[in-house]
């Protein structure tokens, strides 16, 4: 089974390029995509000859860099492609254990997306416990893409430039009739947003509770692209769609009260709002 896998990075600190260092010796190429602007990341890492690093110093979004990297797999003659975030990372055990499972696994010309269960802190796998389950969605960090359908399914969707990229992704692999392929009791390392202790305007600001908050811009495109999604599948995945809604609408909701500045994020809410219907899609001009 020929893997490669690929780091999109946007601005990394140190911490977020040792990561790749969990990863790198399990691959047979390691494809980095930069989309910092104006300046190259310098890589210090043994292995080189195995990394092929891209800058052209442009923030191009998340599901543009997906695509050069699945095309650059495809043409090297790679069957499965790992997408990794820049704060995710592995448990050698748990890499070796989703290799394993992906390769023994019966049908696998079926599957369009392997994944895992993540959480911030590692979880080491119990190899007897580890068990797959078909599902409807797999988020973007750690899945394993079969490259095989990659074409079929018609790639990432550019329009949404961040956020919604792995909905879209397994919702056009199920609509072709093919299954992304969750293994339970398997995890990496992955963080969403910033942890913080902050107060909310319900309790007055008297008490602060641990809530994982976003920028105004990322709220953004998580609204927008939430509209986008609702009007491209909801005739047919209606039940994924409201499961979806609800998960986003949550995430906007919770962002707004214990936002410091609330009024920032009801105002990119409403452009999000205005630009859907405008049809303006891709990169947030400002």
């Amino acid at each position: 089974m020929k893997i490669a896998a690929c780091a999109i990075l946007y601005h990394p600190k140190e911490k977020d390029l040792e990561n790749i260092l969990s990863y790198l010796p399990k691959v047979d190429k390691l494809y980095i995509y930069d989309n910092t602007e104006n300046k190259k990341t310098k890589l210090s890492f043994e292995n080189l000859d195995k990394i092929v690093y891209f800058s052209d110093l442009e923030n191009k979004g998340l599901s543009f860099r997906l695509n050069q990297a699945c095309q650059q797999a495809i043409c090297d003659g790679y069957d499965f492609l790992m997408t990794m975030d820049q704060d995710s990372s592995f448990r050698l055990e748990n890499l070796n254990y989703y290799f394993e499972d992906i390769k023994n696994y019966p049908n696998k010309e079926t599957v369009a997306v392997f994944g895992l269960e993540y959480f911030d802190s590692v979880k080491i796998a119990n190899r007897y416990e580890i068990k797959s389950e078909e599902v409807s969605l797999l988020i973007t960090s750690a899945s394993v893409l079969n490259l095989n359908l990659y074409t079929e399914i018609g790639g990432f969707d550019e329009n949404l430039f961040i956020d919604g990229v792995d909905y879209d992704y397994c919702f056009a692999a199920l609509k072709k009739g093919f299954k992304c392929v969750l293994f339970k009791n398997n995890s990496f390392i992955h963080t969403i947003g910033k942890k913080t202790k902050s107060a909310c305007i319900k309790t007055l600001y008297l008490i602060k509770k641990n809530k994982i908050l976003h920028s105004p811009i990322r709220i953004y495109y998580i609204k927008r692209n939430m509209l986008y999604l609702e009007k491209k599948y909801h005739l047919l995945f209606p039940k994924y769609i409201r499961k979806m809604k609800q998960r986003y609408s949550s995430h906007i909701l919770t962002n707004i009260l214990y936002a410091d500045k609330p009024s920032v994020f009801l105002k990119y809410r409403r452009k999000a709002i205005a630009d859907f219907k405008n049809n303006k899609m891709g990169k947030l001009e400002l």
